[in-house]
Formats: structure tokens, sequence, C-alpha cells
């Protein structure tokens, strides 16, 4: 069974231009209002010792889904179904009062959590040991920093025995030594087979931790699944948004173009490109070339080529680009110190072979340039094509992966 089911959740809101607005809808019986979606069919199942995952940006309705699944806020529309006691970390110490001790803030904080007063009891000790704030804990919580105050916070929360734990970037808690046992905790309700329901910006954090994941975008999944697939395509959609300006050519696996006529040499010395393509390649769900990082890369780039121009004088260069415009590498048969190959009549070309393809996941194109032996003069060029995908098997973060051991000191 389920620990938890969503189906087709949907949370409107009301927005008024002013705040009399809403008076005046209320005595005048008239609509002053426009309605905003934050949520809009989001379903979904988390399964008993699962750690889910939510990505998104800052409003794409992640702390509403959130706070439905904590029961703080309930939905317009649809169901959600969880089995067991649910325990939220969102906003930390809110229900605090700065006036009160810390002891106090436990009592308060365990009554709102359900607890009876024998169970209170009971579980002070651990809750104080856990936050190591020793004799600050009979200290009004107005005094105290606030790490000391997330800490007691976190571990009130985490101090009764839920079924289910919501977090919400609870990484982000004191210092690092708790911040480590912090997740040493959560990681502990996972093995105990209970369900977590993990959101965080350190998408690090969710690819290594979380099974399954959603990506949300203005209140709708954009996509669910896997977590590593879908962290992939939630990056590239942040590298498409910050980029300042990269033409991506459309999904394909080659970029063929019209060659010009060569059969009259007029003496101009010129060559042109006429095809790039991959070779041997895979392709993902979307119809887009796929490849796995560790595996062989290979493309054909064909060019034609006057008879009056020296074939030693043409040169191939190419780039690979990440869809965010960073240039992860670029070679060319100038710095390589080849020639190109005879292809037929005065058609030239190479394939450009990767045997290991370092590259981590993501989405990437090619520039190729059609260059003489200095470099600077350029022949021909495409700018942007043969877009691809990467998808890497483990969790290392970057662009590249390096070949690496680790030694005894």
């Amino acid at each position: 069974m389920s620990a938890v089911i969503a189906k087709q959740l949907g949370k409107v809101y009301q927005r008024y231009q002013r705040p009399v607005d809403s008076l005046k809808e209320w005595v005048l019986r008239r609509k002053y209002h426009e309605e905003f979606w934050a949520l809009q069919e989001v379903s979904f199942h988390c399964e008993p010792g699962e750690v889910f995952g939510v990505v998104g940006d800052n409003g794409a309705g992640k702390s509403t889904l959130l706070k439905i699944l904590a029961g703080t806020l309930k939905p317009t529309h649809g169901e959600l179904i969880v089995n067991g006691r649910v325990s939220a970390i969102l906003e930390l110490g809110s229900g605090f009062h700065p006036e009160y001790t810390g002891l106090e803030n436990i009592k308060l904080g365990c009554a709102m959590l359900g607890l009876n007063e024998q169970q209170t009891l009971a579980k002070i000790p651990e809750i104080i040991d856990f936050s190591e704030l020793g004799d600050f804990i009979k200290q009004p919580v107005k005094s105290y920093s606030s790490g000391m105050f997330v800490r007691l916070a976190f571990a009130v929360v985490t101090s009764v025995d839920p079924d289910v734990l919501v977090v919400d970037e609870a990484l982000s808690v004191g210092d690092q030594h708790f911040q480590k046992k912090s997740m040493d905790r959560m990681m502990a309700f996972k093995d105990q087979g209970k369900s977590l329901l993990f959101c965080s910006h350190s998408l690090y954090h969710v690819k290594e931790l979380c099974e399954r994941a959603i990506w949300l975008d203005k209140g709708i999944v954009r996509m669910q699944g896997k977590s590593s697939e879908v962290i992939d395509f939630y990056n590239d959609h942040v590298r498409q948004q910050n980029r300042v300006s990269v033409a991506v050519s459309s999904t394909v696996s080659s970029a063929t173009i019209k060659p010009v006529p060569v059969s009259e040499d007029n003496g101009s010395l010129t060559a042109h490109l006429t095809e790039a393509s991959l070779l041997d390649v895979n392709f993902d769900t979307h119809g887009r070339p796929l490849y796995r990082t560790g595996e062989r890369f290979a493309l054909k780039v064909l060019a034609s080529v006057q008879a009056s121009l020296a074939i030693d004088d043409v040169h191939i260069g190419i780039i690979i680009k990440r869809n965010d415009g960073v240039q992860c590498f670029g070679v060319s048969t100038v710095l390589d110190d080849k020639v190109l190959f005879h292809i037929s009549g005065r058609e030239f070309g190479v394939v450009y072979e990767i045997p290991h393809l370092t590259l981590l996941s993501g989405v990437y194109s090619l520039e190729i340039w059609l260059i003489d032996a200095t470099s600077a003069h350029v022949y021909d060029s495409i700018q942007s094509c043969c877009e691809f995908r990467v998808s890497q098997p483990g969790t290392e973060v970057g662009v590249t992966y390096f070949e690496h051991s680790w030694l005894a000191p």
C-alpha cells in the first residue's frame, strides 16, 4: 500500500488588486478577484521506504504542494491519501513563541504535533540532547541565534515517529555538523521503512537521495520518473533560461548543407562543408540522439574543396557546446597535425572519434569550422548542429568526468 497517493491535486488562490476589493466582493456579491492556480492536476505516489523528490523554480508550486501534504493547506480539488502519521519540516520554528524558553516551546511544539503530556515528557531529554542546546534550553528563544533556533525546531519536528516525513530545504539548517546530523536522522527514517518527500534546490542531494522525483513548473508536473532523468531535464531547462543567446538546432542527428557547385575551377580558393552527421547513435524517447557517459562518440564531416586549393590548407575544427553556451571542448586537424582524407573527386572529409565520451549529463550541440592552416581564415562554418543528450550512470557533478583514484596518504 502506497504511503502517499496524490490524485489530480489543484489549488487556486484569489488575487485582489486592492485589499478593499475583498470586502466589496463579499458585500456586493460581485467578482473582484482573478484566479491564480498554484497547482494544477498534480498526481503521484510515494511508497513506504522511498525518498521522493520535488524540484522546480521559485514560484513553481513546491511549497503549496508540501503544505497540502503536511495538512496545513486544503486542495481546491483532487484527492490526497496519506497512510500513517505525517510530520513536516517546512518553515522551521514558525509555531514557536519568542518569549517562551526553549523547554516551554518544546512542550508547545509537541502538543501541536499531537503528543499528549506523558509522551511529551518522555521525548524532552531526546530533543534537548539532539538540539545540543544544553543550559540554553532554559533561556527565551528570542535570545537564540538563528542556528540555535532551527536546531531546536528540527529536533522537535523529527522527535515524533512519523510514517511520512515532508522535508523542505532541511539541509540548510544549522552548521555543517548539524546538517550532517540532520541528514543522518532523515536517512534513519528511510531505513525504518518510513517515506520521505524531499524538496530542495540542492539538485545534487535530490539526485543522490531520491529514487524518483517530479519537476513542477508553474503548478504543473513537467516531468515525473527516475530522479536522475528528471534532474537532467530540469538542469537543461535552467541552463536554457540562464543563457543569453545560444543558437541550437532542431533535434536531428545530422546537418547536411547543400554544396556549392565546384565543377568549374575559376581559380578562387574556396571550400564548403557538405555534411556533418553523428554515427552509430541511439535515441531517447523524444527522438534526440542519446549517449551515455563513457560510450563512443563519432562524427562524420565532409567538405567540397576547389581544385585550385591545396588540400593541406583545408582543415576542420570542432567545438562541443553545452546548451547554455559553455564551450566544453574544441580541437582541429591543425592542432593535431592531421590532414583530411580524400573521399572522391573534390570531396574530402574525416571521422572525428572520441572513444570514451567523458561529458556528464546535459544537452550539447556542435560548432563545425572549415579553416585554413593558420586557423585564422574561415572557409565555411555551421554554428550549431547535431544536438545530442548525454546521460551519466552516476551522481558526479560538473561538465566532464575525470579518471581518478583514492590513495592512502
